[in-house]
Formats: C-alpha cells, structure tokens, sequence
C-alpha cells in the first residue's frame, strides 16, 4: 500500500512531467514556425524547400569550381609578377 510520501512524490513527478509536455510543445510550435519561416524565404529565392539537399550538393559543387578556378587565376598572376621580384 502507498504511503502518503509515496503519493505526494508521484504527484510532484506527474505535475513535473506535464511541466515538461507544455515545454516542449512550446518549443515545437516554436521550431514549426521557424520551420515555416525558412521555407518561405527558400521559396522567395525559388528553392523547392524538398529539394534543398540537391540544392545545396549543387552550390557545393559550384562554390569548389569557383576556388579552383581562381586558384588558377592567382596562380597565373603570380608566375607572370615573379621576374620582376627578382633581384
């Protein structure tokens, strides 16, 4: 048979767990907003928000193209300013 103690604790654990249900609901609405949020702005910059993982691959790839294409560059700079730092 449960004590009183027993029972106390068991409402003090139930009330603590309904604490933490209305935290995290407020932290999913909040996440769901923000979620919404984004999305909106993906669209305003016409980006499907289901295809933001093949987006992001193709801006990857784009952004290491770029690089290598003007570590050429700045490499050809550098061969063509070389003979005139030379003593």
């Amino acid at each position: 048979m449960a004590t009183g103690q027993e029972l106390t604790a068991l409402v003090q654990r139930r009330d603590r767990l309904r604490e933490n249900v209305q935290r995290v609901k407020g932290r999913l609405d909040s996440a769901q907003k923000e979620l919404s949020s984004v999305e909106e702005e993906l669209r305003a910059k016409k980006v499907d928000p289901s295809q933001i993982d093949t987006v992001i691959a193709q801006l990857e790839q784009r952004l290491a193209q770029e690089i290598q294409t003007l570590t050429g560059l700045v490499e050809q700079a550098e061969a063509k300013i070389k003979p005139f730092l030379e003593d």
